[in-house]
């Protein structure tokens, strides 16, 4: 499938444990077992923390204890670990709830360090992690190559694309946090033949058909894609349909 001596990038996204989609983790888990890629990145929101939230709890959605979620993805992760010779985890919004939570309140002060996401997913192994929050105002990214950066996002809104291109300032950029398969694509005008490109594969959590008091929603599962070459990368959006999802060479997945 990939060109000779290209590296292979999966990049994932809002799983939101434990409001996550079985089917469509799954068959993301099982891509990355037939892909074996060079590197795998979390784009963030691998944790819900309703436990942490101050808005009420979603709709439908079981009350669950912090460490079971940790547990559950502290099993994902390692099953992904197990593909892939790197594995990167951007922290997300949801994942911060608990620095909000720890600032705001004399308990939480006192338990952040057992509770810590970080620590909680990262203790005791070789996962990467990027901070979600920046004491020099720098908004905290993965720099997957020279031409490529990945955030868990910077806008929900419906031009989101356009607007994490924009401030990307002339790399291309993978990104989560609006649930969206998403992609734009302009010439790189720096560049003879280059592109640039902001791309979202989707999420992995429960997809929901409307959100608030009734606003449609357009979540979809699915992840990237990519191969990086020497002077060149190559993303690809892999959408899930149902319990499957067919790679760019035709190859069927099913979880």
């Amino acid at each position: 499938m990939a060109k000779h001596r290209s590296k292979k990038l999966l990049a994932f996204g809002d799983v939101h444990i434990p409001a996550h989609s079985p089917r469509a983790v799954e068959v993301f888990c099982r891509a990355a077992e037939k892909i074996r890629p060079d590197i795998i990145v979390c784009l963030g929101d691998l944790l819900d923390c309703s436990q942490f939230s101050t808005h009420p709890p979603t709709w439908g959605v079981r009350t669950t204890d912090y460490e079971d979620d940790v547990a559950t993805a502290k099993a994902l992760l390692a099953r992904l670990r197990a593909t892939t010779q790197r594995l990167v985890i951007l922290e997300g919004n949801h994942e911060y709830r608990i620095e909000r939570w720890a600032a705001a309140t004399q308990v939480g002060r006192s338990a952040y360090s057992m509770l810590s996401p970080r620590k909680a997913l990262t203790h005791r192994t070789d996962y990467q992690w990027i901070p979600y929050g920046s004491a020099t105002g720098r908004y905290p990214h993965y720099r997957v190559n020279r031409r490529l950066v990945a955030v868990h996002g910077w806008s929900y809104a419906k031009a989101a694309g356009r607007i994490h291109l924009l401030a990307a300032q002339g790399k291309s950029i993978i990104y989560g946090h609006t649930h969206r398969a998403e992609s734009v694509t302009v010439q790189d005008i720096w560049s003879r033949n280059g592109i640039i490109e902001a791309r979202n594969g989707g999420c992995l959590c429960r997809r929901v058909p409307l959100y608030g008091v009734g606003n449609p929603v357009e979540w979809t599962h699915g992840f990237v894609l990519g191969f990086l070459g020497r002077r060149s990368d190559t993303l690809y959006s892999i959408p899930i349909m149902g319990n499957r999802c067919i790679l760019p060479d035709g190859t069927e997945i099913a979880g």
